[in-house]
């Protein structure tokens, strides 16, 4: 394998973001590569010949909520700006989109595409519609995809079934669970919800059976158990995407990386729903000591055939402060990949100035969700970028779906970082300094070395070569 890593002075973009500061994803002067020659404590060994996962993508969720703002609460033309922003090679180049299917806790109700009257049984899905997504979640969506076509990648997640699936003939978490007789019809509605999404242009590339499967929310949601997901994978959707031609990949678990989680993902894994299944799915919101990234790794290891995803991570005040939540953000962006994830996906694309819309019952003002933007829902055209949009930046805007991740030393707790090889064979690396002190990192590739000094708190990002074209 010909490395192409001899060419003299090789030029090296570099896009800073120092919290707290108006330097967020502003790119700096270029610097040059040089012949290796002094030493570093921070020394970054970048190896292209070493490759693991390849990626999918990077990105968040267009909620009922982040829809609304955006259709509603901006003119036409600020929001073809604030979509380029987004979904755009100019922007943040969003790649990955996880959609729910029908609510979730950021809507204006709950609702799924086959609700009833009175939750009677629709055997036949009769009543089955996308019609509650074309007023402004299916115009937004058409919309990212025009802005770069070919670029996103669609992952779908119920929070419920419709409320006459469910033994408590409701769709919030705390209480029932899907009727027996309804697992058949219930994957007829996966079935459906795919095919649709295709005819309009948004194929989905793949699908989690259940959010969160191990939470009980006041809201939207429902428990499902380990030998519940096995069977519906195993007798049910799995035999019913392969007789309707669905390609769409079947994801298990969607829930936390702690013990807990590995039990559940492994289980299915361990089971008959193995052939059907492509992976597992994750979520950070756990906490103690079992609760890490390391656990996607410790998976990958059991079952490295089987593929794993960090599904979403949300932040918001819980975390703390804006540095605070850019230092959490850019923890998961780089672990997550570190330990075999094919994504990092992030929430809400928009919340207004109340972490809204959202459901009764959905956060406190001290505790509440923040999205990549503000915009808010009580004038027009005020949109503020979070922390969330620029630490996502540091990897969507520079790592393309395909690239694989390859090899590279990172110091644990300190300077820890991510690189990759792009399809067309430029090289990212992806860089947090999460101590309170500039670093001076020198980044190694093959016999030629730059050092770059890092600010404290600071994240960066250094992309360079493109020598396939």
């Amino acid at each position: 394998m010909s490395l192409n890593i001899n060419s003299s002075g090789e030029s090296v973009e570099v896009w800073l973001s120092v919290p707290g500061t108006s330097t967020m994803l502003v790119k700096q002067a270029d610097i040059s590569f040089a012949a290796d020659s002094s030493t570093s404590n921070y020394t970054i060994i970048v190896n292209e010949g070493t490759q693991y996962q390849q990626i999918d993508g990077f990105g968040g969720s267009l909620t009922d909520a982040s829809c609304w703002l955006l259709k509603y609460k901006l003119t036409d033309q600020k929001r073809s700006e604030v979509m380029q922003d987004l979904f755009g090679p100019s922007g943040i180049n969003i790649s990955l989109l996880r959609q729910p299917i029908g609510a979730s806790d950021f809507s204006w109700e709950a609702w799924t595409f086959d609700d009833t009257t009175n939750n009677t049984d629709d055997w036949s899905l009769s009543n089955f519609f996308l019609w509650r997504e074309d007023a402004y979640i299916r115009p937004m969506l058409d919309i990212a995809y025009k802005v770069n076509p070919g670029h996103i990648k669609i992952f779908a997640t119920p929070w419920s079934p419709p409320a006459w699936m469910r033994s408590n003939k409701g769709l919030y978490g705390n209480g029932g669970y899907l009727r027996p007789e309804c697992y058949s019809v219930y994957a007829d509605y996966f079935v459906k919800y795919v095919k649709q999404y295709e005819a309009k242009g948004t194929p989905v590339h793949a699908v989690t059976i259940q959010n969160e499967p191990q939470n009980a929310p006041a809201y939207p949601g429902m428990q499902m158990s380990i030998q519940d997901e096995i069977g519906f994978i195993r007798d049910y959707i799995g035999p019913k995407f392969q007789q309707n031609g669905i390609t769409t990949k079947i994801i298990c678990f969607d829930h936390n990386f702690d013990d807990k989680g590995t039990d559940f993902a492994a289980n299915v894994l361990a089971s008959g729903a193995y052939n059907f299944c492509a992976g597992s799915a994750w979520h950070p919101y756990c906490t103690g000591v079992s609760c890490k990234h390391e656990k996607m790794t410790e998976l990958h290891n059991r079952y490295p055939a089987k593929d794993v995803w960090l599904t979403e991570a949300g932040s918001g005040t819980w975390i703390g402060d804006d540095s605070a939540q850019f230092a959490d953000q850019m923890y998961h962006t780089i672990r997550s990949p570190r330990n075999w994830s094919k994504s990092v996906v992030f929430w809400n694309i928009a919340l207004d100035q109340n972490a809204s819309p959202k459901l009764a019952g959905v956060d406190t003002p001290s505790n509440s969700n923040r999205g990549f933007l503000t915009i808010r829902s009580d004038s027009t055209n005020s949109v503020t970028r979070n922390t969330s949009y620029y630490s996502m930046g540091h990897t969507s805007k520079f790592v393309d779906p395909g690239a694989y991740r390859i090899e590279s030393n990172s110091f644990t707790d300190d300077i820890e970082d991510v690189a990759y090889k792009n399809p067309d064979g430029s090289k990212v690396v992806v860089l947090s300094n999460r101590t309170s002190t500039q670093k001076p990192v020198k980044i190694r590739w093959g016999s030629q070395s730059f050092t770059y000094t890092v600010p404290a708190k600071a994240a960066v990002t250094l992309k360079w070569g493109n020598h396939n074209k």
